[in-house]
């Protein structure tokens, strides 16, 4: 185990993208941002581990390095970006920084986005939302792996969605959820390191559970039919919405590499002070914040925390302190580099 500084990795990770990927300086900060983002906040499966697959989709082209973006207002509360076939990344950054822009004006900005790829860790765009002083919404469609409730074959994706709510003082409320029991980069994890996971998580191809994550081929609905219905809903608010495709139709993340994945993300706006509660919104939700810390804990806790605050901890911790990699993690990223490993 390794522990690195923030800054120090994020400028690592934006170098290898740069010389080994050929993106723009630009592009190459936001992606490096997104994914240092994610380790920051202890979400380790969407974060750098992840380098050497985009690096992988950008050597052979079906991720375009330097795509021609393209923004198109298409009401007054409403637009689209057309992401080129690059990385998903900088699309959504940019698609957040256009819903910020509307809602200044109308209150609320949608942006749907097409012809993307994997964004990573919503919670970075919804972050943006919230540095602006608005609440922030995110969604993204993957490809194919979650069985349907009553089901035995996937049909979704692990499909995440992210609502980020900012506060006055405190950590503000953020659900940064897959719709899966957990999101596929756990288990993929798992199968790196080769280590067991609960038999919740996953079912093997004849839908039985499984605590191997080799077999675990296939994930399980998050609360069952709850779960199953908010994917198949991310699916139409992203793929059906944006003109791209949907649930089986959706080209797999770690499997066809040379065919582009046209994924479909939606990211939204909503400016609160035109509401009702506007005067008092901010101390309302530090003050339910406060309240959620005072309902006693159960067995094995020892408080009760608001959604995201968990990670808001970690976060504000590794900032300081560093963030810890396990050594293969690393060791990739140096290789990524092609310079010699320090012991």
């Amino acid at each position: 185990m390794r522990t690195v500084m923030p800054d120090e990795l994020r400028a690592l990770v934006s170098s290898i993208f740069q010389t080994r990927g050929g993106v723009c300086e630009r592009n190459s900060d936001i992606v490096a941002g997104c994914l240092v983002h994610a380790n920051l906040r202890g979400v380790e499966s969407h974060g750098v581990i992840r380098v050497p697959h985009y690096i992988k989709r950008l050597g052979i082209g079906s991720v375009d390095p330097r795509p021609n973006q393209k923004i198109e207002r298409t009401g007054p509360s409403t637009a689209t970006v057309d992401g080129d076939d690059g990385l998903g990344h900088p699309a959504v950054w940019d698609a957040m920084n256009l819903a910020l822009e509307i809602a200044k004006e109308t209150g609320v900005g949608f942006v749907g986005i097409n012809h993307s790829s994997h964004c990573g860790t919503l919670s970075y765009y919804t972050a943006q939302a919230i540095e602006a002083g608005m609440i922030g919404m995110a969604f993204s469609q993957t490809d194919p792996a979650v069985v349907p409730f009553g089901g035995r074959k996937p049909f979704c994706g692990t499909n995440p969605l992210c609502f980020g709510v900012p506060s006055r003082t405190g950590a503000p409320i953020v659900l940064d959820m897959a719709t899966s029991t957990v999101a596929g980069g756990h288990i993929f994890k798992a199968r790196t390191e080769n280590k067991e996971i609960p038999a919740t998580w996953g079912l093997d191809e004849n839908g039985n559970p499984t605590t191997d994550p080799h077999k675990a081929i296939y994930f399980t609905p998050a609360g069952g039919a709850k779960g199953y219905g908010l994917g198949v809903i991310v699916d139409a608010l992203t793929g059906a919405l944006s003109g791209g495709t949907f649930g089986p139709h959706v080209i797999p993340m770690y499997d066809m590499f040379e065919t582009k994945r046209d994924l479909c993300h939606l990211v939204g706006a909503l400016d609160y002070k035109r509401f009702a509660g506007a005067e008092f919104f901010l101390e309302m939700i530090s003050r339910m914040v406060e309240e959620i810390h005072q309902v006693p804990p159960a067995a094995g806790f020892d408080r009760v925390l608001a959604p995201g605050e968990p990670e808001h901890l970690r976060q504000i911790e590794r900032a300081k302190n560093g963030i810890p990699l396990e050594d293969y993690i690393w060791e990739n990223l140096i290789n990524l580099t092609g310079e010699a490993v320090s012991k």
